[in-house]
């Protein structure tokens, strides 16, 4: 799922969920923090990877805990 795609989807989610409403903003912030940024890898190719935590891919550990929660 990309970046864009998860922010619908929470988006989506919060406007459904009565229950839960006050846990979709906190969520929004946390992915926009780790957003993909563009990067050049250290064999010279274009990947990404997030723009708080180190590494070189992208989605982050965080993102994909994110996601596997709301499948």
């Amino acid at each position: 799922m990309t970046h864009d795609e998860l922010t619908i989807r929470i988006i989506k989610l919060s406007e459904n969920d009565n229950e839960n409403w006050k846990f979709y903003p906190a969520l929004r912030r946390v992915v926009e923090l780790h957003k993909p940024q563009e990067i050049t890898l250290p064999n010279g190719e274009w990947g990404a990877n997030c723009v708080i935590c180190d590494g070189f891919e992208y989605p982050c550990l965080t993102i994909r805990a994110i996601e596997k929660e709301l499948k």
